[in-house]
């Protein structure tokens, strides 16, 4: 998976590279944490890489593809009550890719991150946080940024940016249903937190908190970084957390 000449990587392909290019021993496991339809898993095992995955498989991310594998129940499990179905010390590494924004209680998966983790194993997270500028989910500008709950002016604010032709997942929903459902799918399936809030959490569980939200940009767009190479790193890492989020890594204690 070499990355000289690639137009763009996706970020399937930046956590599998990430992982390949940390391995020292000849044999590792790697957890994809909020796996989905098994991509990053696809992409490690395709290198003979020991890659499991685990996911809640719940109604708004339903994946039945997966249940239907030959390694669903053996390489992929199902997470129930958000603790991770493998046991203390099994893995090197543990990646994630636009899941942390789904997890109710970032103290309890970042416990089972560490209980999970062999000491001095690394961990890569990414996922939006509050601060960017379009919600993740549906494509509409700061949706995320109003308050949770009965607020009207938040649908009517969808419904106006969705009949300008913006949002995105519509189906053949009325632009009032689209932007009614979509709020109440924020509300139900988001907890998007601030990066002060994200950091502290972090750096409590584990050690050498890195954010490489730079690197994950230049490597995202390949051989079309030099759009922005001279831009300082400090703007570069900002322009990634304000247009898709962060990117974490981190190793155990």
């Amino acid at each position: 998976m070499s990355r000289s000449g690639i137009a763009t990587m996706s970020n399937y392909e930046f956590c599998a590279q990430w992982t390949i290019e940390r391995i020292t021993a000849p044999e590792v496991r790697v957890l994809d944490y909020g796996c989905g339809a098994g991509e990053t898993i696809d992409l490690l095992r395709v290198q003979e890489i020991a890659a499991f995955g685990c996911d809640m498989f719940y109604e708004a991310t339903d994946y039945p593809e997966i249940e239907a594998a030959d390694i669903f129940g053996t390489r992929i499990l199902k997470m129930v009550d958000g603790k991770i179905p493998f046991s203390d010390n099994y893995f090197d590494f543990v990646v994630s890719n636009q899941v942390i924004e789904h997890v109710e209680d970032l103290e309890l998966t970042l416990t089972e991150f560490q209980r999970v983790l062999k000491p001095g194993g690394q961990i890569l997270n990414i996922f939006p946080d509050k601060s960017i500028w379009k919600e993740a989910h549906c494509d509409i500008p700061f949706l995320h940024w109003f308050p949770k709950g009965n607020n009207q002016l938040r649908v009517y604010y969808a419904l106006l940016l969705r009949s300008l032709g913006l949002g995105s997942f519509k189906g053949d929903k009325s632009p009032l249903q689209w932007s009614q459902d979509t709020c109440e799918w924020i509300d139900k399936w988001t907890h998007y937190r601030n990066s002060n809030e994200i950091d502290r959490q972090y750096n409590r569980h584990f050690q050498e908190v890195q954010s490489i939200e730079a690197e994950w940009l230049q490597q995202r767009l390949g051989n079309r970084r030099r759009w922005i190479s001279w831009l300082p790193e400090s703007l570069r890492q900002a322009l990634a957390i304000k247009l898709a989020g962060r990117v974490i890594v981190a190793r155990n204690r």
